[in-house]
């Protein structure tokens, strides 16, 4: 009966420390994602005649459709930059306000740690105005999941 007991604990602890590690580790991007409410200070896309377009099974690759994109971020100012293959970036103009998501690379990664990439547009908005800045318990919820 100890016997049980003690391998019913050991499988449970297992399958704890595994799903810490599969939501921490394998999904840190995912996790730790900001939240970048600010005026598009630049989107720009990605010079299509600089990506070689050689595919085996005849598919676009999906760098021709990157964009790079600049946030000035409403609260504290700071211009958030990163990569995105998301193509909505493409209606998106200068000076127009938005909600973006911004993937942060692992810290473990230590070329590129401190750095953001496939920033995801969550909402576009003509003026800063109609922006909900703190858009509460429900509305961090709902981002967290991408459910906008």
């Amino acid at each position: 009966m100890k016997f049980i007991k003690i391998l019913t604990k050991s499988v449970l602890g297992a399958l704890v420390a595994g799903l810490f590690i599969w939501i921490f580790i394998f999904n840190w991007s995912f996790v730790f994602k900001k939240r970048i409410v600010g005026e598009v200070s630049t989107v720009e896309k990605i010079n299509a005649g600089m990506i070689v377009t050689t595919a085996i099974d005849n598919t676009i690759p999906k760098q021709a459709f990157s964009f790079s994109v600049a946030i000035k971020d409403l609260n504290s100012g700071e211009i958030h930059m990163a990569s995105s293959e998301d193509r909505k970036w493409g209606a998106v103009e200068k000076g127009n306000c938005v909600v973006a998501a911004f993937f942060p690379y692992a810290p473990w990664n230590l070329s590129k740690g401190t750095t953001d990439y496939n920033a995801r547009l969550v909402q576009n908005f003509q003026s800063c105005d109609s922006v909900d800045k703190n858009p509460g318990f429900w509305g961090m919820f709902k981002f967290f999941f991408l459910w906008v």
